[in-house]
């Protein structure tokens, strides 16, 4: 499983994809770049989901047939024969409507013979996992309120480190222990050339002064 784009996207889609593994009896192993790893303790006692660094099949992930391909050559036809060993599945929300198909219950028919599936994501995918029938009465039971999924899959999945945890709390200690009032702000940024950090300062300090945010 690799997830892709910001932190907040890797995470929602870190726990859909843990939530899909339970869901299917897969084993959910992840590749992290080097900006993930020293952020999160290892979930799993005595073990590691992170996919070891030697793994053969990326020198060849260009050649591994997709999921959408799949669909557009075997259309119609689900037997033993043709089922791939591996599949790479696409759920960015940039891409192709044939991975549409993946919340459909024939399809996660077909999946569940291929033995390794490769997923790319940057989307909470959970939602549409509560429409697929075969998942659905499961699911119900496992979360009778629909809304506390990534509640429950993050408390279990995302642990800061032990450096992470140093930062954040220097951090606190140093600009919040003593405020009465925090205001978040997420700022999106898609091209910092463009935009010097200087200016992207100045902008957030006259939107929050305008909108009365701060005195």
């Amino acid at each position: 499983m690799t997830p892709s784009n910001g932190l907040g996207n890797r995470m929602l889609t870190l726990a859909a994809a843990f939530l899909y593994a339970i869901l299917t009896h897969r084993v959910l192993l992840v590749k992290f770049g080097n900006d993930m790893l020293p952020l999160f303790c290892q979930p799993f006692p005595h073990s590691s989901w992170l996919l070891p660094t030697d793994f053969p099949y990326w020198k060849y992930l260009k050649r591994i047939q997709t999921y959408e391909n799949f669909l557009i050559k075997h259309r119609g036809n689900n037997s033993k024969e043709i089922l791939p060993s591996f599949l790479v599945l696409n759920l960015q929300h940039t891409h192709d409507a044939h991975n549409n198909f993946f919340h459909c219950d024939h399809s996660q028919e077909l999946l569940h013979k291929v033995p390794v599936l490769i997923l790319s994501s940057d989307q909470y995918f959970v939602p549409s996992l509560f429409m697929i029938p075969s998942f659905r009465q499961v699911l119900s039971k496992m979360f009778p309120e629909k809304d506390t999924v990534f509640h429950h899959m993050g408390r279990y999945l995302f642990h800061p480190s032990n450096e992470a945890w140093e930062v954040i709390t220097k951090f606190h200690q140093a600009h919040f222990a003593e405020a009465n009032e925090r205001i978040g702000v997420q700022i999106r940024v898609f091209n910092t050339h463009k935009a010097p950090h200087q200016t992207i300062i100045n902008e957030i300090i006259a939107c929050t002064v305008k909108h009365k945010l701060l005195p």
